[in-house]
């Protein structure tokens, strides 16, 4: 089930299954197609043997009627000349009245018996609707014999099966994947037979089947009609275009799946970027005021004493010149109380703590995994492996801020470690989003890793950044948390403290540790949410 959640996975199953589907309309929509066919077709079949069985008839209601009392002499020798008129007619034979029949009559082997049962039977229906029986059925031969009572005379003929399905309009020709027989009783004839086995052919199904009862009374032989259908006469060539399709909209679907997944990625991290921008400019501009903030004061300070001894000591012969430094130290004074206040509304504004921000119980190791993902693309580009290890509880603080801080640091690491011989630098980029070549780890080097450790310290949750590149430098470890102090060119020495305050401003904190094996790691520790359980 698990791969059934992962997106190539899932698109994979649709892919198959929508293959399979497709591939399954399309044989019903052709089987559906072929039956309607084959139903069309024995029903023409059992349209012209149902027409050459009562032109037999017709043929032996003749014979008796050109045998009757008025018939002119030699008309009774018309049996001979039947099979050349008939192909069908294999045989044809007649009896005189008072005469028993032959038992090999126009030497044919038929016993007589048959014969003259079938004749009872015939001379048993009504005189002037009088209808053939049938005599004998030869399944091995695939013939039979009708016979049909009159006066002076009755005539029997034996018929060739085979022939009555040589008829013009026959819709199966020989060869086809048709079979075809005759039923009466047990006796089966088989009129056009097909190469595979009829009950299952190709091993699978009956095919296509049709039964249906000839319309001749004489010879009720129930016609049963039996089309070989299989895999081999599947349209596969319309399947495989069909599954072709569904692999091109498979692999259409993954590349646009692949663009959007990157235009999210690139939005997302312009927004860190703009966020990361922002809160730098933030912290520069608290940086500013701060160290704005005390020479405005003592220019302040500088301006009031003046105007003070000015009042204090008054000349008689300046007393023009003093009334005009007086306005002027007055409107200068105005001017930098003014300046004074703008610069302290200004860094009250732009303290993390006003207006505070309600933390909330956020999932510390979400964010992780959702910043790695996020960074894959950057991470593969410099050959750096990042790990996500142990789990914790949910912390209470600021989502956003949190997503802030572990992006600085997870930046940090990777710019230590894209330039192995400089020192960690204590600041994240300064330009977020901006591509430089990373540098490749000589052959037969240690792997550049970054990993992320989440753990539950108590009531604290601790989520540590650590790199293999080459750490921070011992002088530069006491200032890292300064602002402005950087030691990347061109770096602002801006990100760390902004990580600090941010983290400062959610109960907790970010500290720096060197690990026994090297490297640098950067901890944020946070409280964690209330009535939150996790591992320790």
């Amino acid at each position: 089930m698990r791969a059934l959640r992962e997106p190539r996975s899932r698109d994979l199953w649709i892919a198959v299954l929508a293959a399979i589907a497709g591939a399954t309309l399309i044989v019903r929509a052709d089987i559906a197609s072929r039956r309607a066919a084959f139903q069309a077709e024995a029903r023409t079949a059992h349209r012209v043997l149902s027409q050459a069985t009562s032109r037999l008839d017709a043929v032996l209601g003749t014979l008796v009627l050109v045998a009757g009392p008025g018939a002119r002499a030699g008309e009774g020798d018309a049996t001979a000349r039947l099979p050349a008129l008939y192909p069908q007619v294999l045989a044809a034979w007649r009896r005189e009245a008072g005469q028993p029949w032959s038992s090999s009559p126009g030497g044919e082997t038929v016993p007589s018996a048959a014969l003259a049962a079938a004749e009872a039977r015939s001379a048993a229906t009504p005189a002037g609707r009088r209808e053939a029986a049938l005599a004998l059925v030869e399944a091995g031969r695939a013939a039979y014999t009708l016979v049909q009572a009159g006066s002076p005379a009755s005539f029997a003929l034996r018929v060739d099966a085979r022939r009555l399905a040589e008829a013009e309009g026959w819709p199966w020709p020989a060869g086809a994947p048709v079979h075809v027989t005759l039923a009466h009783g047990g006796d089966v004839i088989v009129l056009q037979d097909a190469a595979a086995s009829p009950s299952r052919p190709f091993g699978l199904t009956q095919g296509f089947t049709f039964t249906k009862t000839l319309a001749s009374p004489s010879q009720p032989f129930a016609m049963r009609a039996q089309r070989i259908a299989g895999p081999s006469e599947w349209p596969w060539s319309l399947i495989a275009a069909w599954a072709a399709a569904c692999a091109a909209g498979l692999v259409a679907a993954r590349r646009w799946q692949a663009a959007r997944a990157d235009r999210l990625r690139a939005e997302e991290l312009a927004r860190l970027a703009n966020t990361a921008r922002l809160n730098t400019l933030g912290e520069l501009a608290a940086g500013i005021a701060h160290e704005l903030n005390q020479p405005l004061t003592a220019t302040l300070a500088g301006t009031q004493a003046a105007l003070r001894l000015l009042r204090e000591t008054e000349p008689a012969d300046a007393a023009q010149n003093t009334a005009g430094a007086v306005r002027a130290l007055e409107l200068a004074g105005a001017q930098a109380r003014r300046a004074a206040d703008v610069v302290a509304r200004l860094r009250r504004l732009l303290q993390p703590g006003s207006p505070p921000t309600p933390p909330v119980a956020t999932d510390v190791a979400a964010i992780a995994r959702r910043l790695a993902a996020l960074l894959a693309p950057e991470l593969e580009q410099r050959r750096i492996d990042l790990r996500i290890e142990g789990e914790a509880s949910p912390a209470r603080a600021d989502p956003v801020a949190v997503e802030q801080i572990l992006h600085n640091l997870l930046t940090n690491a990777m710019q230590a470690l894209d330039a192995p011989g400089s020192r960690h630098a204590g600041d994240a980029r300064d330009a977020p989003g901006a591509r430089r070549t990373p540098e490749v780890p000589a052959p037969g080097a240690s792997p550049r890793r970054i990993t992320v450790r989440l753990a539950r310290d108590g009531a604290r949750v601790r989520c540590a950044v650590r790199d293999n590149g080459p750490g921070v430098a011992p002088e530069s470890a006491a200032r890292l948390f300064e602002p402005f102090f950087s030691t990347r060119v061109g770096g602002l020495g801006l990100g760390l403290p902004l990580c600090q305050t941010l983290a400062l401003a959610m109960d907790g904190r970010v500290d720096w540790q060197a690990p026994a094996e090297g490297g640098a790691e950067f901890v944020l520790d946070l409280p964690a949410a209330a009535g939150a359980t996790g591992p320790t």
